[in-house]
């Protein structure tokens, strides 16, 4: 549907901008131009576009595929170095954040032992509350 309304803005502005092509003429037009767009998705040519290129040249089509095995080869290089990054950095923080912990607590517990309980239990509330709320948050 979107295509047909596409196609008659196209014949209009044909029309508009050669009057003297009629509405059949323009619309054939259209149909002969709409036929040889093609869209393609992913890294390789359509079969036809092989042949015209192998017709060309007979190695362009195996360096063709050499050239996008190679840059997928990378893209996967690539993307293995990131999943490493970003392991490591959520690595890193949780032994932070269990080292964090650890400190809150023992601090915490050491100032109970000063002979100051509410300070000491708020402490080690609050350094235990963090790592339970980043738990939580996840989920």
């Amino acid at each position: 549907m979107t295509q047909k309304r596409n196609d008659e803005v196209i014949i209009k502005q044909l029309q508009s901008q050669f009057p003297k092509i009629g509405g059949n003429e323009a619309r054939k037009i259209v149909q002969i131009v709409s036929r040889q767009i093609s869209i393609k998705r992913g890294p390789y040519p359509s079969p036809e576009d092989y042949d015209y290129y192998h017709e060309i040249d007979p190695d362009l089509t195996s360096q063709m595929k050499k050239m996008v095995l190679k840059e997928q080869e990378h893209q996967h290089e690539l993307d293995k170095i990131y999943l490493q990054k970003d392991f490591s950095l959520k690595r890193t923080g949780q032994v932070l954040a269990f080292l964090l912990c650890i400190i809150a607590l023992v601090g915490g517990f050491w100032t109970v032992l000063q002979g100051f309980e509410v300070g000491g239990t708020i402490i080690a509330a609050l350094g235990l509350g963090g790592i339970v709320a980043q738990f939580l948050k996840k989920s």
